[in-house]
């Protein structure tokens, strides 16, 4: 995990930034093991930070501690995976419902930009970017709901997610049949159909999700055999 010093600012959302980052690269995978002081050293600040940004990411899942052993990026079962991705497919219905009352066609350009990028990256198979330009989109949609409440909860589940992320094949492999998913996805917010819209995107959700859910159940039944 290569870690940039940090400048003074809010160091604990830099920490938090800094492993999100990293989990999105699969830099930080599950199980990955996250020292304290080794993250402070580098980053070149004190552990105040690094221990107020590890216990916020504990609390949300994201890392578990264990007293006798330290800290992890948190693992995955498939029935975890299943419901993470079937609880984000009802959580980003309602986002787009809400985005689509008040979105303005300067915010859908905005997603559109996105989603022509995301292209582009894919044309290039930069999968490491197309993994960023995701995040960026659907937290673009998540600001247009307007719900703050509900943005706040996306953005931990999401961030639960980022291990997986950064690990799902899926943006290698199927380059552009994400980028189309994101293009229906702004289609049908243009067409101010809000069912249309939580359809669109409760589809894209559960089909992503019903993929990582294979591949962690592929690494399972691979790290048990090894095991064996």
């Amino acid at each position: 995990m290569k870690v940039p010093f940090l400048k003074r600012e809010n160091l604990r959302d830099a920490v938090i930034r800094l492993i999100e980052e990293a989990l999105l690269r699969g830099e930080l995978a599950p199980g990955s093991r996250i020292v304290e002081a080794e993250l402070a050293r580098q980053a070149g600040i004190s552990r105040g930070p690094v221990r107020e940004a590890i216990q916020q990411l504990v609390g949300e899942g994201v890392l578990v501690h264990y007293p006798s052993r330290g800290t992890f990026v948190a693992c995955w079962t498939p029935q975890a995976v299943e419901e993470a991705y079937t609880l984000r497919a009802v959580l980003e219905r309602l986002a787009i419902q809400e985005a689509v009352k008040r979105a303005t066609p300067e915010d859908i350009a905005r997603l559109q930009t996105t989603v022509e990028e995301m292209d582009q990256r894919a044309r290039e198979g930069d999968a490491r970017a197309l993994v960023f330009l995701d995040v960026r989109f659907h937290e673009q949609l998540y600001a247009l709901s307007g719900h703050s409440l509900l943005q706040e909860v996306l953005a931990r589940l999401r961030r639960r997610l980022y291990a997986l992320m950064g690990l799902d094949e899926g943006y290698a492999v199927h380059r552009d049949e994400i980028v189309r998913d994101h293009q229906r996805i702004v289609d049908a917010l243009k067409t101010g159909d809000p069912n249309l819209a939580a359809e669109t995107i409760a589809a894209h959700v559960l089909a992503v999700g019903a993929e990582v859910v294979e591949q962690v159940r592929r690494r399972t039944e691979t790290s048990d055999a090894s095991g064996d």
